[in-house]
């Protein structure tokens, strides 16, 4: 290793094996022009075009680019953690494999960091061009995940430099599951906000579909958050205080005569809607004791199947 800090870029590879020749020839370049020493690590998530033959080759290729096979596909962001734990360098870059994040800016991010002191630049995404459909359901993604996650984060994804405490201190979260933004705002250290418009593909399509969006929001939400318990809370209170009130308009209106045939469609409905209530507070309960019992469990978060050769020096 020079005198250069050594610079670990972490990607994790599902469904864009036609990409990763490119990607390596984009990271190659950003870096070889800039000075810096590199190494790339691809983490094959199990995708369904079978990558690994190929990271082996470009392994075989430069010794710099570096494999990890996981056992099973563990998903996007644990996949990411994995890479996580193999990187060596003093920065760790995180990004996708489809070339929407741009290699060559990383170079600029390493200068962002150093200048300013900071032990992350994350990347605002900017005005990116995916469908409207899938923009606004990234909007409503984070907007959800700001009010009931008690993190605000906006615009940005897994994309930006991290240093190597930031990354130390990363690892020492112990959560069955992952979300590195969030994860990154929660560790308190100083970061720094770099606005980049996102190129298209390279190649595939986004794999998170809104019912894919809606279930990692709740699993983040869940996660790192109790408002929801606080919400429930919150409305059951609102509910017996209007209840209460209630009853005394009653009590009021029977004193004073005021009732005449009594009718049953406002109870039918009442009930109806309070059992409702009560059912969705429980599942909200369910969902947090599903959640410890997924904890206590201490099964291993991830496992690798096998690196490449290179990946033991």
């Amino acid at each position: 290793m020079n005198h250069f800090p050594m610079i670990s870029v972490v990607s994790p590879v599902y469904g864009c094996r036609n990409c990763l020749e490119a990607l390596c020839d984009a990271v190659r370049s950003a870096f070889d022009k800039a000075g810096l020493d590199w190494e790339l690590l691809l983490v094959d998530d199990r995708g369904p075009d079978d990558p690994w033959p190929l990271i082996c080759d470009l392994a075989e290729v430069d010794k710099r680019v570096r494999g990890v096979r996981l056992s099973r596909n563990h998903g996007q962001h644990l996949a990411i953690w994995a890479g996580l734990a193999e990187a060596r360098g003093d920065w760790v870059a995180v990004m996708d494999c489809d070339l929407q994040d741009d290699p060559a800016i990383l170079p600029k991010l390493h200068e962002i960091a150093v200048a300013r002191d900071v032990e992350a630049v994350v990347v605002d995404r900017g005005n990116w061009s995916d469908s409207t459909f899938r923009r606004l359901a990234s909007r409503a993604f984070y907007q959800l995940i700001n009010v009931l996650g008690g993190v605000r984060i906006s615009n940005i994804g897994n994309f930006g430099l991290y240093s190597r405490r930031m990354v130390d201190t990363l690892l020492q979260f112990r959560e069955q599951e992952v979300f590195l933004p969030m994860m990154i705002a929660l560790t308190g250290l100083k970061r720094q906000t770099y606005r980049l418009d996102r190129a298209d593909r390279a190649v595939g399509q986004s794999a998170y579909s809104l019912l894919r969006l809606l279930r990692l929001a709740t699993a983040i939400i869940i996660r790192f958050s109790d408002r929801p318990l606080k919400l429930s809370v919150i409305i059951g209170l609102a509910f017996s205080l209007l209840s209460a009130a209630v009853s005394l308009l009653l009590v009021a209106a029977w004193l004073g005569n005021a009732f005449t045939v009594p009718g049953w469609t406002s109870t039918v409905l009442s009930v109806w809607f309070l059992s409702g209530l009560i059912m969705a507070t429980l599942g909200i309960h369910g969902f947090y004791l599903g959640r410890v019992f997924s904890e206590v469990k201490r099964r291993p978060r991830i496992i690798v199947e096998t690196r490449t050769f290179n990946s033991r020096i």
